[in-house]
């Protein structure tokens, strides 16, 4: 009797593991992840001579529609921009950036590589040239900093379907506006 389940048990887990050769997550669910772990506040710059507080919450995810094997994000950030001499100003920073999306095993999670900033849109757009190089380089730098170091999905070991491709070597590739990681 205990015979035959030793070679039951290896068919079943066989069957599991093939019935679990891939999973998807869309758009939505990058989505969803981002929006509850990305937003930030933060002050830079040199107070009293310029400044700003900037709040960062809002990120859009396409999966391969600026190009095939691309993520693209479009953040938007908004600051108060204190200048020396100069009333108090808000700002609204739109960035787009585009990346490769990577698997890796050992966080069990999806990061983003490569990042380039595809478009950059300040309003208003005169805050004139310190403000610009003091203080929207910086703002740019930490959202790409933010999206290139944390995760935008991270598998659930509580799930048996993902935690089994956790364990995997799987490949990550863009499939209909889908990651798809793959056995």
């Amino acid at each position: 009797m205990g015979r035959p389940l030793k070679y039951i048990i290896p068919a079943i887990l066989a069957l599991l593991i093939t019935g679990c050769a891939s999973y998807s997550v869309t758009e939505t669910e990058i989505q969803d992840y981002l929006d509850s772990r990305t937003s930030f506040e933060r002050t830079l710059g040199i107070k009293g001579i310029a400044h700003a507080n900037i709040i960062f919450n809002d990120i859009k995810v396409g999966i391969g529609r600026i190009a095939e094997d691309r993520v693209s994000l479009d953040a938007k950030s908004q600051a108060e921009v204190m200048i020396t001499g100069q009333p108090q100003q808000k700002v609204e920073v739109d960035i787009s950036f585009s990346a490769i999306p990577y698997y890796d095993q050992d966080e069990g999670a999806i990061f983003l590589n490569d990042l380039n900033v595809e478009s950059l849109n300040v309003t208003p757009d005169d805050l004139g040239i310190f403000a610009n190089k003091q203080l929207i380089s910086p703002i740019v730098g930490i959202v790409g900093q933010i999206l290139s170091t944390r995760p935008v999905y991270r598998l659930n070991e509580g799930d048996l379907k993902q935690s089994l491709l956790k364990t995997a070597k799987p490949e990550l590739v863009i499939k209909n506006h889908e990651l798809v990681i793959d056995l």
